[in-house]
């Protein structure tokens, strides 16, 4: 839970530095959210698949490691 609440604090905290910066440079604060949403409109249809597999390949480990330990824990004598 502590790790889960660091990972939303930091990306929270950068994604304020991102709007802080871009509301800094004069963009307005519809522009800078805009920008926030930049790098995913220009991402070709490789980088989509690469972003997916990288998706499947994190989702896809934990779900082999829960299936792991459910499975020592079965074989364990108590």
């Amino acid at each position: 839970m502590k790790i889960f609440l660091a990972l939303i604090i930091v990306f929270l905290l950068s994604t304020l530095n991102l709007l802080l910066m871009d509301f800094l440079l004069g963009f307005s604060f519809y522009d800078s959210f805009l920008h926030l949403l930049n790098p995913f409109w220009v991402m070709s249809n490789a980088e989509y698949i690469m972003l997916a597999g990288l998706f499947l390949l994190v989702i896809g480990q934990q779900i082999f490691m829960i299936i792991q330990k459910k499975k020592e824990q079965r074989y364990r004598p108590n």
